[in-house]
Parts: structure tokens; sequence; C-alpha cells
């Protein structure tokens, strides 16, 4: 996981501007919205260009792995960390959703 991904935020006059993130800077972002997400009474901004990037890199991973050697102990753990981070972005979407009716 060393190539970066293309961002879209927000710049301070509603524009966005592009930003290029390293995949584990992008994991630090998805996992700071989770946490903020979780422990915020109310809904919080959603940010689909932070979900939308951890979708696509997954299914990179996923590539990535489906043409490495199955008997390789880094598979094992590049697995393990796709459902930690598949876990992480459930968990997210979870914690949006089941605030919705609060917000009706």
């Amino acid at each position: 996981m060393t190539e970066e991904v293309d961002f879209l935020g927000q710049d301070s006059d509603g524009g966005s501007e592009e930003v290029v993130l390293t995949p584990a800077e992008l994991i630090e972002r998805l996992e700071q919205a989770w946490m903020n997400e979780k422990f915020a009474p109310e809904l919080l901004e959603s940010k689909p260009e932070i979900v939308e990037c951890v979708m696509e890199q997954l299914e990179h991973m996923e590539e990535n792995l489906r043409r490495a050697k199955r008997e390789d102990l880094k598979v094992s753990i590049h697995q393990m960390e796709m459902e930690r981070i598949r876990y992480v972005l459930s968990s997210y979407l979870r914690c949006r959703l089941m605030k919705f009716p609060n917000q009706i």
C-alpha cells in the first residue's frame, strides 16, 4: 500500500480541492470520522469522499491479493487488515444510519 490516493476535500470557501493522501493517511481519516460519528450525539456532516476512496482502496487490495501466493504469510496479514478496514467502514456507516430516525 505505497501508492497515493486522490481525495477531494473541501476548502474554506466551500469549493473542492484535490488532496493526495497515502493509504495510511486515508485510513487514519476514516478512523477519525468513525470515532467522531460514534461519539457525537447528532448526525455529523457526511464524508462520502472518504468512503469512496476507502472502497476503491479495498478493491485494489483485493486485486493484489488475488495475484499473490496463497501460502505467503503476508497474504494472511493483508486479509486481516482488509477485514479490519471493512469493519471500521461498515461501523461508520452503521453509526450514521442509526442516527437518521433522530433527525426526522
